[in-house]
């Protein structure tokens, strides 16, 4: 996929291929390279032949992943290219540290399984604590210093409990205990999250890397433009439409957005759409991505561990919700084109569908192998391993899509740094889950937000969605449910809540926290592309995606639209979403075919409420009346433009 001049950051691989000469940054270049390509082929040989003992296996993963965070976000310097200075010693020593630390545990493994059974000595007591200095320095390189500060808060809160107040007080947990849960055992730092991204993850992360470097979120933008171009709003349209499907295999909001939105972003500025505006459609589109099936994001296979369920199962709860968004995104879009009477693309404009699919069909096809797959009962990993291979063998197909060394080496450089950011975000927050599941403050929180609800189911619903958007502001969406999941999903599961319903609506709301201002990352990387304001951008995005809310606020009372319950309760609780979510963005644009007044807006507004109620005569009232008051505005719409045609005819 080709990218806007100077927006591509300089890689490993292409400083090797454009040097002239071999300097000190060369040589970095080629242990970047090297180890990338050691790090991924780890990964894919455990894909295929099957994992080593958990500890063991995560260990090993971690020390990779330290060992590459520590060079490609180095102290002191922008990026990796960079001349070294004095703190490049700092980056070294960092390095030295984490393989004795790997050195220590192989050492004698044994014995050290043994300790995990007694007691740690003082050695363990002192690797714990390196360990937990080494990992919370990686984790403010790769993602900043908001995750660290809850992280040390929460340890020091579980080591002085009885000097603290309020929920936090309580009795103190001794070093050697925190160490043991943290360090040795698989409940802290090598706990299941972290499991999880060595697991499955990397090779989803692979996927998604060679999919980009085959030229496939192109094909996907192109087959949007070439569908939906012609149409009112098309090229708004096709950005949703093709950040949809690329998004659900990058798994990654402001991935999504510099590869897609690089293209549709300014076709939506040349059409008449304005900068913030296009930004916000596509911070959305891109979001909704990380809760599409059938990859969704990081965040979907920790869900599916934390409730001992298949991937499979996750991916289908997700579906309907992620229709209903983007449903709503379409109809958004679709009323301000009309609203703003911005005009279609021209023929000329758009590219043909067919020559589209005649270049890059075959790029589609390891996408149907993976759902293959995934249907047919295969593990994830095993579902995603063969997909990989499936993907390399048709590259090979096209000249356009052949790799060279050069790509697949690009590859993995790709991966290695997306598992970075995600690991490390998976090993602060067991961190956090371990310090505040030994001091017991989780649940206090918990017993807090359901005190302060008075027993409301609905604002307990509210408060866990505001503290969602609260730890968005500073954390990854994985970090945002795992800590979710340690204080205010199990008393939200204790008020009658469905525990797929509780854990997916943790999983939505962390995913929401990237364009809901004030700190909407996905948006302010649009804006970026957009050359608007960030915040105007991010508060155009999240007007664009309120309807999409909706869908998410809601569900846990319709729990069809998770599948939950009988074909007749989904069918009647998804076709109610729909409507719903049409009639607020007629709502929330004050247009539906034509302009709609305060009164006509209040009434859609309450017939999207009542589409949504969980009451089915509440839930037929609402969506008959939306139908009709939407229909009514669409005759009257087409009566005006015919008169204005007949009108044009008898003049001419």
């Amino acid at each position: 996929m080709t990218q806007v001049e100077g927006t591509r950051p300089l890689t490993a691989i292409s400083c090797l291929l454009e040097a002239k000469k071999f300097g000190p940054r060369e040589i970095l270049a080629f242990i970047i390279v090297g180890l990338s390509f050691a790090f991924i082929s780890f990964h894919l040989y455990a894909g295929m032949f099957g994992h080593p003992e958990a500890h063991f296996y995560r260990s090993l993963h971690l020390t990779g992943v330290l060992v590459l965070c520590f060079i490609f976000y180095p102290l002191s310097r922008k990026a990796w290219s960079d001349k070294p200075n004095f703190w490049t010693l700092v980056d070294v020593v960092c390095i030295l540290l984490t393989l004795a630390l790997e050195v220590y545990y192989l050492w004698d493994v044994e014995a050290f399984e043994l300790r995990q059974v007694t007691s740690p000595n003082a050695t363990d007591i002192c690797m714990g604590i390196i360990l937990w200095l080494l990992v919370l320095e990686a984790t403010r390189r790769s993602l900043g210093l908001p995750m660290v500060l809850i992280a040390i808060f929460f340890t020091f809160q579980a080591l002085y409990s009885e000097q603290m107040f309020w929920i936090f007080y309580g009795p103190s947990t001794s070093l050697k205990s925190l160490v043991l849960d943290m360090y040795m055992q698989e409940g802290g730092i090598f706990g299941m999250p972290l499991g999880t991204i060595a697991s499955f993850v990397v090779l989803f992360l692979i996927f998604g890397a060679f999919m980009e470097e085959t030229g496939t979120g192109r094909t996907f933008t192109d087959l949007a433009l070439g569908a939906f171009g012609a149409k009112v709003g098309g090229p708004a349209k096709a950005a949703v439409v093709g950040s949809a499907f690329f998004g659900m295999l990058s798994g990654s909001s402001c991935a999504n957005v510099t590869t897609t939105g690089t293209f549709t972003i300014p076709l939506m500025k040349r059409v008449g759409y304005g900068s913030t505006y296009a930004g916000g459609v596509e911070a959305c589109a891109s979001t909704g991505g990380m809760f599409t099936p059938p990859i969704m994001g990081a965040t979907a296979f920790v869900v599916a561990a934390y409730l001992g369920l298949s991937y499979v199962t996750v991916a289908m709860a997700a579906a309907i919700p992620a229709l209903c968004y983007y449903f709503a995104l379409f109809a958004a879009v679709d009323f301000h084109a009309r609203k703003s009477k911005i005009p279609p693309l021209k023929k000329e404009e758009m590219p043909v569908v067919k020559d589209v699919l005649k270049n890059g069909a075959h790029l589609l096809i390891p996408i149907g192998l993976l759902v293959y797959f995934l249907v047919s009962g295969y593990t994830a990993t095993t579902a995603c391993f063969w997909s990989i291979v499936g993907l390399f063998i048709v590259s090979f197909m096209k000249k356009s899509s052949r790799p060279g060394a050069e790509n697949i080496l690009s590859v993995c450089e790709a991966a290695a740094k997306a598992t970075v950011v995600t690991a490390m975000a998976c090993a602060a927050a067991g961190i956090i889950v371990s310090s505040s599941t030994l001091s017991g403050v989780g649940l206090k929180l918990g017993t807090q937000i359901v005190s302060i609800s008075g027993g409301h189911l609905w604002l307990a619903l509210l408060l866990a969605a505001i503290l969602a958007v609260i730890l968005g502001m500073g954390l990854t969406t994985t970090a945002v449910y795992i800590i979710m999941v340690v204080t205010v999903i199990p008393p939200i599961m204790q008020m009658g809540v469905p525990a797929l319903a509780a854990h997916m609506y943790a999983l939505f709301w962390g995913v929401l926290s990237n364009i809901i201002p004030p700190v909407a990352i996905a948006s302010f990387t649009a804006a970026g592309i957009a050359k608007a304001g960030p915040m105007k951008t991010a508060v155009s995005g999240f007007c664009i995606g309120l309807p999409g809310l909706l869908v998410f606020a809601t569900f846990v009372y319709n729990p069809g639209l998770i599948m939950i319950g009988s074909a007749t309760d989904i069918i009647i609780n998804s076709v109610g979403c729909l409507i719903a979510v049409i009639c607020f963005a007629a709502v929330v644009e004050g247009y539906a075919f034509a302009k709609i007044n305060l009164v006509i807006r209040i009434v859609l507004f309450l017939c999207s409420l009542m589409s949504l109620s969980p009451r089915w005569d509440l839930t037929f009232a609402g969506m008959i009346a939306g139908v009709v008051i939407l229909t009514w505005n669409y005759l009257a719409f087409k009566k005006e433009n015919l008169n204005i045609l007949q009108n044009s005819e008898q003049e001419a």
